[in-house]
């Protein structure tokens, strides 16, 4: 009887993990280059039930096997292509394919380290160092990108080559990655590498004045929250009942 209460209770632990990731997934779905999460629910290892000082059986029979129901196995993330957006901004950039920007993030020592993006809503300073909506700098080949003052024709190609009309400026840091699955948020839509990454040389292609929309699908986020929410309710409902019952062995049957 108590193990159905541990049972119930796992799943509505595992509902409320779903239910976190979908509420961060519709909370970014006009996130520029943001990438859905989803949640892979997973039984627990099954273990052996043995009858144990039962007057009938000599020592200890086995009876069968049984789970404590489902937890969290793992949280991913859904790298699928989101649609491009036309902005007419000449810092605005979309990938097509796979791959990300390298973003420099200075701590409040002045140390920099490298972090990845999908997002290329970028801006300038004002002294032409081309950042993050964030302030994080935007990293190129020779470091962070500035751009001179005056250029009023910037072009960037397919390959992320910087021109000032036909002078190469700078080429932004792109970088693409075998499993991407490796790679973890750590918000304001960035990634970091983990020890699994491997790195593989960008073969996508730029979009300049297009922003990359997230790839969330709203509608399919939402039917997904009502069946976690009826998921939810039936392990309440499973939990109430054997709250009751366990009420009527302890006060009613007990009593005989």
């Amino acid at each position: 009887m108590v193990k159905g209460l541990y049972t119930a209770s796992n799943g509505m632990i595992a509902q409320q993990h779903k239910m976190d990731v979908i509420s961060n997934n519709l909370a970014n779905v006009n996130t520029t280059g943001f990438k859905k999460d989803g949640v892979i629910v997973e039984s627990f290892d099954e273990m052996l039930i043995t009858k144990v000082n039962d007057p009938n059986v000599s020592g200890n029979e086995v009876i069968g096997k049984m789970t404590l129901g489902c937890k969290v196995g793992n949280v991913y993330t859904d790298h699928s292509q989101g649609g491009a957006t036309i902005t007419g901004d000449p810092y605005n950039i979309a990938i097509l394919g796979e791959g990300m920007v390298a973003i420099g993030v200075e701590d409040k020592e002045g140390n920099m380290s490298v972090k990845y993006t999908r997002d290329g809503s970028f801006t300038l300073s004002s002294d032409g160092t081309l950042l993050t909506r964030e302030g994080n700098y935007v990293l190129g080949e020779k470091g962070k990108i500035v751009i001179p003052n005056g250029s009023n024709n910037i072009r960037i190609s397919e390959d992320g080559r910087i021109f000032d009309d036909d002078k190469i400026i700078d080429k932004i840091s792109l970088t693409d990655f075998e499993n991407p699955e490796t790679l973890r948020k750590i918000g304001d839509n960035l990634y970091v590498k983990t020890e699994d990454t491997i790195e593989q040389d960008f073969s996508s292609k730029i979009l300049q004045g297009h922003l990359e929309s997230s790839n969330v699908n709203t509608v399919k986020e939402m039917v997904e929250m009502i069946n976690v929410m009826r998921t939810y309710e039936a392990n309440q409902k499973v939990i109430h009942t054997q709250d009751e019952t366990l009420g009527k062995a302890v006060n009613e049957v007990g009593r005989i």
